[in-house]
């Protein structure tokens, strides 16, 4: 079995190689020049502009800063996670069978999390579920947590409108 730290470098080309395919397309969609783009990945324009014509091939290292890249954009994020490029084997696989999505907090873990938190940051959390529990209901925001007043919210709504207003948080934060 491979271990979970090593990549063959028969993984690697085949995620380099998918991902060549799909740069023009990629760059475009994040409405970036190769010139912009290569400032922020550390190359020269020319070896850019010789991977993505496909006459020089992509070093690793230049395919984990356009992963970077195009994950962190919001423009391109979702279709470089559906394309052949994205190297969501090997993310599984170094996380023992974690998604990439998984680094968001999962709801079972909240109830560990809320007993380290001091007052303060415990009102600040229930004033922002307020708010989104408001946006869920078509209720203006600022009437809710106006009449929100220190009331313990978990206990005043009902335990699913709660868990559905955390999971809205969790799926803006995507």
């Amino acid at each position: 079995m491979l271990s979970r730290w090593v990549l063959t470098q028969e993984e690697r080309d085949e995620y380099t190689s998918a991902l060549w395919a799909d740069l023009p397309m990629l760059r475009a969609k994040a409405g970036i020049s190769q010139m912009e783009l290569c400032n922020i990945i550390g190359l020269s324009r020319q070896s850019y502009s010789s991977i993505e014509s496909g006459k020089k091939k992509m070093a690793w290292t230049t395919y984990l800063s356009l992963i970077l890249f195009f994950d962190s954009n919001l423009a391109t994020r979702d279709t470089l996670r559906s394309l052949k490029g994205y190297p969501e084997k090997i993310f599984r696989r170094i996380n023992e069978g974690r998604s990439p999505d998984d680094s968001v907090l999962d709801l079972g873990e909240l109830s560990g999390i809320l007993k380290e938190l001091d007052d303060q940051a415990l009102h600040t959390l229930r004033t922002m579920i307020l708010v989104e529990y408001a946006r869920c209901k078509n209720v203006p925001g600022d009437i809710v947590v106006k009449s929100f007043d220190g009331v313990d919210f978990f206990h005043a709504v009902p335990a699913i409108e709660t868990e559905q207003a955390l999971k809205n948080i969790q799926s803006r934060q995507q």
